[in-house]
């Protein structure tokens, strides 16, 4: 073991190298061009998953505002990417060598210029203190030494160590994430904006969070956060306070003029379901392209991921899970449900809406469901219901989960343009507008003034003042 320690430190001495933010030695284990190369590969599958928006104007701008941050930045060496990426989700992200990505859904919430630059200013940090890299070391120094404790202990110290490992790497952590921000204020401050704009930025995700933690409760959830370091509100955190103050004191601020386009930039983009996801409209789902019409019962939830449409009831109770997959036999649904379910009762044949459908009752990891399949050209959608709680009776929600599957329909002529995605638009603020009546108006599926709030930085409960310019969903 003297021998294993040795050569541990060994490897940590001769892998160092200075932090180009703090000047400092740190402990990575790859180069600055096995960064890039990094970088490189791990951008070409992050594009292969997640489309780019397509808005030529939208990426020059967010190119353009991230460039001049990244020239303050203590990497200018660096040639930096930003994209947007053409997801709902609350999210922006950076790879090593300078690969950073901002969702639509994020831009979605931000409401000015400075925010804007905050979020890129965060990104950019990340990649000038190697963060990513950091980690990653970290990663492989845990994984030799959990090989070598292995061989020198027996299994259950490898799987020990396994689990530090995992523990270690759970994300940036506090102090990461505090740098990131501290970097992101110097730049943008630098650039000509306020460092309270990564303050303000914080407030908007930290409003987001607490939403997100209700509407999980709802679901019966984990709730999820893009930043998520913050246990109380920003304006509480002793540490992020010290960080902005210092930032005002110790750089000199840019000469930017407070001529904020933001708002005219984002106007018509798209606000949550894309028309290449489907859209949702209160209790019902258009999908242009499938050509295809669900409706869910009032009060219930239609959550739209990437692989699955999820109709959901109140606090998750029940759901029902529907996903589509090639046809790839000739053969009937029956028989297409026969080489994936076994020991099933209730069997139906049907014909939907004029589709070919078969549905049956059956227990699947323990649990009795609903399952069905419908057959539509070349194609077979999948439904699966299942209950949260494995001592409820199906039956309370069975009715439930056959009216979804029956819903199943082609779109009506006067539906197809239901099947066009939502999108903001700017909206000045007349004496008689309050969020609730505005939210009567909007077409936002669920929450409606409570998104309202959100996108335009007033939740949970601030009042509107006449002439102000927020952003409306259509």
């Amino acid at each position: 073991m003297k021998h294993l320690f040795l050569s541990l430190f060994i490897i940590c001495l001769s892998n160092c190298s200075v932090n180009p933010v703090t000047g400092k030695q740190d402990f990575v284990m790859i180069s600055e061009s096995q960064e890039i190369q990094m970088g490189r590969k791990y951008n070409a599958q992050v594009l292969k998953q997640n489309p780019i928006y397509q808005d030529q104007s939208l990426q020059d701008y967010v190119q353009s505002i991230g460039e001049s941050l990244a020239a303050n930045s203590h990497r200018p060496n660096l040639i930096y990417r930003f994209t947007v990426l053409d997801s709902p989700d609350i999210n922006a992200f950076a790879l090593p060598g300078g690969y950073i990505y901002i969702n639509r859904g994020l831009m979605a919430y931000l409401s000015s210029e400075e925010e804007l630059a905050a979020v890129l200013g965060h990104e950019i940090g990340h990649v000038t203190a190697r963060h990513s890299v950091r980690q990653y070391s970290q990663s492989q120094l845990m994984g030799v030494l959990s090989t070598a404790i292995e061989i020198n202990s027996g299994r259950t110290a490898g799987n020990l160590a396994n689990l530090a490992s995992g523990a270690l790497l759970s994300g940036y952590g506090r102090d990461m994430e505090l740098e990131a921000d501290d970097l992101g204020a110097q730049y943008i401050y630098q650039e000509g904006y306020s460092a309270q704009g990564m303050y303000e930025v914080l407030s908007v995700l930290k409003d987001q969070e607490v939403y997100s933690k209700k509407i999980a409760e709802q679901r019966g959830q984990e709730p999820k956060s893009y930043h998520g370091v913050f246990a109380s509100h920003p304006s509480n955190d002793q540490r992020l306070q010290e960080v902005l103050n210092n930032v005002s004191v110790s750089y000199k601020q840019g000469e930017k003029t407070n001529n904020d386009i933001f708002l005219k930039k984002i106007e018509g983009m798209v606000f949550g379901d894309s028309e290449q996801s489907g859209v949702r409209r209160g209790d019902e789902f258009f999908h242009g392209s499938l050509d295809l019409f669900l409706s869910s019962p009032p009060s219930w939830e239609i959550i739209n991921t990437p692989n699955t449409l999820v109709f959901s009831s109140p606090f998750g109770e029940a759901i029902l899970q529907m996903t589509i997959e090639d046809l790839n036999y000739k053969e009937t649904p029956e028989e297409y449900m026969r080489r994936f379910a076994s020991d099933t009762y209730d069997d139906q044949i049907l014909t939907i809406n004029g589709f070919e459908a078969f549905t049956t009752k059956a227990i699947k990891s323990g649990r009795m469901t609903r399952m069905a399949v419908i057959f539509k050209q070349d194609q077979v959608f999948q439904f699966i219901g299942y209950l949260k709680n494995e001592n409820t009776n199906l039956s309370q929600f069975d009715t439930n989960f056959l009216k979804i599957i029956n819903s199943f329909r082609t779109l009506k002529e006067g539906e197809k343009k239901l099947a066009k995605p939502l999108r903001l638009s700017s909206y000045k603020v007349k004496k008689e507008d309050t969020y609730k009546s505005l939210a009567l108006r909007s077409s936002i599926a669920n929450d409606a003034e409570d998104q309202l709030r959100l996108i335009n930085g007033d939740y949970p409960d601030k009042l509107l003042s006449i002439g102000r310019v927020i952003k409306i969903v259509k």
